[in-house]
């Protein structure tokens, strides 16, 4: 089954904004501080979309999983506490970010509910996000 092109669409415009932050801060470096703070919001955000995507699927069965839906809470919480780290532990909050989202990847490729499809479209769009986290990262040196 291929991915719906509407999905696919929307699923790389997502990758905009992570690749958006290592190209800004080649670009004007003196505006790294930004790029960096953009960066994890996205991040973090796409990462609580991911858990919401999860919850949404758990929810539709007649009688949710309680550990299911627990699960899909924790990448909302995740991206919030590594949100809270302090501007000092930039690579460690790229890394984590970077680490979740993996996480979350292979949470979705082992899922038998998703479309045949997901896991396709999250491999593409996680490999992307995650290289934009490490090229960051890279560029705190």
């Amino acid at each position: 089954m291929h991915i719906p092109r509407i999905v696919l669409f929307y699923g790389l415009a997502g990758l905009i904004p992570f690749f958006a932050s290592p190209v800004g801060t080649l670009i004007a470096p003196d505006f790294r501080w930004q790029f960096n703070e953009a960066l994890l919001w996205w991040a973090a955000i796409i990462l609580s979309f991911l858990g919401g995507a999860r919850w949404g699927a758990a929810v539709q069965a007649d009688a949710p999983s309680p550990r299911l839906i627990g699960l899909a809470m924790l990448p909302s919480i995740a991206g919030w506490l590594i949100l809270l780290l302090p501007a000092t532990a930039r690579v460690f909050q790229f890394s984590a970010l970077a680490v979740a989202l993996l996480l979350h990847l292979l949470w979705d490729l082992a899922a038998r509910a998703l479309p045949g499809w997901y896991g396709r479209l999250r491999l593409v769009l996680s490999a992307g996000a995650i290289t934009a986290l490490a090229w960051q990262a890279l560029l705190q040196g």
